[in-house]
């Protein structure tokens, strides 16, 4: 497998060369300032002609200054440049982290509820009563509408998007098959949900009342793996 090499960023480079840049001028000023040490050491030199030598020393050496002092100030100015693009950068991955966990392609841990539906056989009766899609899809219903942040159930990750169907004596979310006992796992505030689901004459009522088992507990720590399956609009386009 080939190894991608690291990008580096045009800012980066930049930041180097002047980097070398001001190392040099470093190097010039402090060979410039042996010069003048060694020069004056020199016996043979008039007066004149050391004084000449040393301002023009001199005179070389306040241009290096000036040089270093303004290759300092852009490289200031890169570095500010720098950690703003960083900042932004960083502002625009959390962006999309955000909108990940609203698609649900990342993982996601929170507290919650977890809600089991399972088949209570009635004594007596012909035909047992059995959880249909309808009755996971009105589950799944109610806890969105009442702050549901992220869904899963039987471990498959739902969508507000994904459809519920009846295939035979299997429930099929979007394109997975579930297998019985069925539990629902949202995250969101436990109270809330809980308490809705548990109103009088509401949905779980219902199912109670045709011989189903819902069992309700809330839960401190849930984790939901990411949505597994394909993400396409047929007909959508942006507008």
């Amino acid at each position: 497998m080939l190894m991608r090499r690291p990008q580096i960023a045009s800012w980066q480079v930049t930041l180097a060369i002047f980097l070398v840049l001001v190392g040099f001028l470093v190097v010039l000023q402090l060979r410039a300032g042996r010069t003048i040490r060694r020069e004056v050491q020199l016996p043979t030199l008039r007066v004149r002609e050391l004084a000449v030598l040393v301002r023009q020393q001199e005179d070389a050496l306040h241009a290096l200054q000036a040089e270093i002092a303004d290759l300092r100030a852009k490289m200031g100015e890169y570095e500010s440049a720098a950690a703003q693009g960083r900042s932004s950068a960083e502002t625009l991955a959390r962006e999309v982290d955000s909108y990940r966990m609203v698609l649900g392609l990342t993982p996601v841990e929170g507290p919650g509820v977890i809600v089991r539906v399972s088949e209570r056989p009635i004594p007596g009766a012909v035909v047992a009563p059995s959880v249909q899609a309808g009755d996971l899809a009105g589950l799944v219903n109610e806890l969105w509408s009442n702050g549901a942040e992220a869904l899963a159930v039987s471990g498959v990750r739902v969508l507000a998007t994904t459809g519920f169907r009846q295939v035979e004596d299997s429930v099929v979310a979007g394109i997975f098959r579930l297998d019985p006992p069925y539990e629902i796992q949202a995250i969101g505030d436990p109270a809330v949900m809980k308490g809705a689901l548990n109103l009088r004459g509401g949905f779980v009522e219902g199912l109670r009342s045709v011989g189903l088992m819902v069992e309700i507990r809330e839960s401190a720590r849930l984790r939901l793996s990411a949505y597994r399956g394909p993400l396409r609009y047929r007909f959508g386009r942006p507008g």
